[in-house]
């Protein structure tokens, strides 16, 4: 947290809570307190009212607004800093999983936001038997590897390596890739390959020591993982990639739908099956 203190005091609005309903005191003020932080009232960042100040204000015991406080923790809106306080949560960066074959760049793009990308490595190389074997490839045959940093509002979000099959991008190393260019735009534009299909999976893990000077977290701190192997027409894989997102800026949605109205059959999963980010 910056320690910025934004909206702590309560507004003159602040109602009474209603001691003759049934409703729970602490739900009554989680409730309210939910209101001010979704309204914004509350900012992104800033620390909510004291306890001690929601006491008085509403008459409650510590115990109650304790209670409320910690079913906002639970639900993700607030944070608390031991000595410092209780903190409105900073809104995570939503990443379509299951139900979207947009780019992290679209995505943001949809939620009014702008991803600003730094290009580490950019280059052609043999590729290894795992990343063949995902592009259907044979070993050593040449691929493109990329791999970008990629940040929104100045804060690094992502660490992602892709790789595509050199022979469907030929001159792709020459492009510029930093700053708001888009990786599936020039896929789509330049060398027709639209993206039609992908394979995901998502797993966790904890940062190593590069990752965690690039996206500016402590070593150790948790990572939200994303494998991804993506499809054009025909069923052709033309691009694999790990995204390495920051576990407390990251949440991903899934979007799930019946094959029918009236049936829907559980398949099972793999855990050896191809994922992709």
């Amino acid at each position: 947290m910056s320690g910025q203190v934004v909206n702590s005091t309560l507004p003159r609005s602040a109602p009474a809570v209603d001691r003759s309903t049934p409703i729970p005191l602490y739900y009554q003020l989680k409730q309210w307190l939910s209101e001010r932080i979704l309204s914004g009232d509350f900012a992104a960042g800033g620390r909510i009212p004291a306890e001690a100040e929601l006491c008085g204000r509403f008459g409650l015991s510590r115990g109650v607004v304790r209670q409320a406080i910690s079913e906002l923790r639970y639900e993700g809106l607030v944070s608390s800093e031991r000595g410092r306080g209780t903190f409105v949560s900073v809104p995570k960066t939503a990443d379509g999983l299951m139900s979207g074959l947009g780019g992290l760049a679209d995505d943001a793009r949809l939620r009014g936001r702008e991803v600003d990308s730094t290009v580490l490595l950019l280059r052609e190389a043999p590729a290894g038997a795992d990343v063949a074997r995902r592009l259907q490839l044979d070993p050593g045959d040449a691929v493109v590897e990329l791999e970008r940093l990629r940040a929104i509002g100045g804060e690094p979000i992502v660490l992602v390596i892709s790789y595509l099959p050199a022979a469907l991008v030929p001159g792709l190393v020459a492009h510029d890739l930093n700053g708001s260019a888009s990786l599936y735009q020039i896929l789509r534009e330049r060398y027709a390959l639209p993206l039609v299909s992908s394979v995901r999976r998502v797993e966790a893990t904890l940062a190593d020591t590069r990752e965690a000077h690039l996206l500016r977290i402590q070593r150790g701190a948790a990572l939200l993982v994303l494998r991804s192997v993506s499809f054009t027409v025909g069923g052709r894989p033309f691009e694999y990639f790990i995204a390495r997102h920051r576990g407390d800026r990251s949440t991903f949605e899934v979007q799930l739908r019946a094959a029918t109205p009236a049936i829907s059959r559980f398949e099972g999963l793999s855990l050896e099956a191809d994922g992709r980010s």
